[in-house]
């Protein structure tokens, strides 16, 4: 049961990623310094007067306190919403699941210290996070599986080389070697220079579980009768690799994959929130939570912490959706 919830609270994160631009009213780089920190636009089916409407409305929302940043509802107009309507462009097209009249703004979780739509910045930034599990548990698989299978196949100083190899990169503390891997890169690239990097940085220090699980499969693998016998027929110990082992050792190489899923999630925040991961232009998660090293953004303009909800969600809807069968995968493979 549990396992059904994650893998739909999993899938229902993808979706938001995906359709991130359709989701939001507003782009998540416009920036409206008229209404910087504006709380969530409430919308209404009831007006001033009592009476209910079966269209939602919101009212415009003013800047009374500059200073203290206080807004009000101004209650003397009623502006309807609108679904599925033309606003601002994006790659695919223009239409948008709901839209506010342009004379007044929608903000659903209010804006950020620029006035951007923080939640269109939330699910720009589960797009981001998105675009890095894929991405690095695709490297994370390759490295893993490459380093573990030319150990297990090939033995000898080889094996030993790259065992010792692991055991040294799990001996390093793996937050202070990413941080110092990262700092010696420049800080100021491109979203996808910075995606790239991130992931490969990450995957630089989380390789090691993987290749060590497939060393030791093959290690088993290479006493099998089956694989004696298609030694014994003359095949090579790649052909060997490639039509018995491999098959074998999948179930636990996708196992493992999924389990390092939210390493990246993680990994991608805690770059970003330190400064060394994504830039503030960018929209991703980490970036969005170094907001709370201010104490009054955690106080006064709590709706800037939306990432945060999202961040627990997916990091336990990814672990109990790949970790229900971790245990039954290798006692299969073993067998």
């Amino acid at each position: 049961m549990m396992r059904s919830i994650a893998c739909v609270a999993a899938l229902a994160l993808a979706l938001a990623a995906a359709l991130a631009d359709v989701l939001s009213p507003n782009s998540p780089t416009t920036q409206n310094l008229d209404a910087p920190f504006a709380p969530p636009t409430r919308i209404h089916w009831i007006d001033a007067g009592g009476t209910f409407h079966v269209r939602p409305f919101v009212y415009r929302y003013e800047l009374v306190d500059p200073l203290n940043l206080q807004y009000r509802e101004r209650q003397d107009e009623r502006y309807p919403l609108r679904f599925f309507a033309a606003g601002w462009a994006y790659r695919w097209g223009s239409r948008h699941w709901v839209q506010a009249p342009p004379e007044v703004f929608l903000y659903p979780l209010g804006t950020d210290e620029l006035g951007r739509d923080v939640l269109a910045r939330t699910l720009a930034g589960a797009r981001t996070s998105l675009a890095v599990v894929l991405i690095g548990i695709a490297l994370y698989a390759v490295v893993g599986v490459a380093i573990g299978s030319l150990a297990g196949i090939l033995g000898g100083w080889v094996e030993g080389l790259l065992m010792r190899l692991s055991e040294f990169v799990l001996a390093l503390p793996a937050l202070y070697l990413i941080l110092a891997l990262r700092a010696l890169l420049p800080l100021r690239i491109s979203f996808w220079q910075t995606l790239l990097l991130t992931v490969g940085t990450i995957a630089a220090v989380a390789w090691p579980p993987m290749a060590r699980g497939v060393r030791g499969l093959l290690l088993q693998l290479r006493a099998s009768t089956y694989v004696e016998a298609a030694r014994g027929l003359g095949a090579s110990r790649w052909q060997v690799f490639a039509r018995h082992m491999l098959p074998q050792i999948a179930p636990f190489v996708l196992t493992q994959t999924a389990l390092a899923a939210p390493i990246f999630i993680l990994g991608e925040v805690l770059l970003s929130y330190l400064g060394v991961g994504f830039q503030e232009v960018d929209s991703s998660w980490g970036t969005m939570l170094r907001k709370v090293q201010d104490v009054r953004v955690v106080t006064d303009f709590w709706w800037n912490l939306a990432p945060l909800p999202l961040v627990f969600a997916a990091l336990l809807a990814l672990n109990v959706a790949a970790g229900t069968n971790r245990e039954r995968d290798a006692t299969r493979i073993a067998l």
